[in-house]
């Protein structure tokens, strides 16, 4: 099983596989810059492509940017690409 964790302290979310004793099989990372988040890495284990992971490292940063109430630049192409799609984001796109 993943789970996603966000580490506020390091600027990023991290994905863990709990049946590998928390094992770390992904990222995504931010810099603050101007008040936002410029994400600028996207990262997972190429054994644990195709399964997500990605996709719930953003959803996770983008939770918490709302919480925070800040804006996110996209810098990382995996991030540009689903801003571009999924309309749920725009919100916090910084533009």
């Amino acid at each position: 099983m993943i789970r996603i964790e966000y580490q506020s302290d390091k600027n990023r979310a991290v994905a863990l596989d709990t049946d590998k004793e928390d094992k770390r099989v992904g990222k995504i990372k931010y810099v603050e810059q101007d008040g936002n988040w410029v994400v600028n890495s996207t990262f997972v284990r190429p054994d644990y492509t195709g399964q997500g992971i990605a996709g719930l490292l953003l959803a996770e940063i983008v939770k918490q940017a709302r919480e925070k109430g800040v804006k996110i630049v996209p810098e990382c192409s995996y991030v540009e690409s689903a801003f571009e799609r999924k309309e749920e984001y725009a919100d916090v796109w910084a533009k």
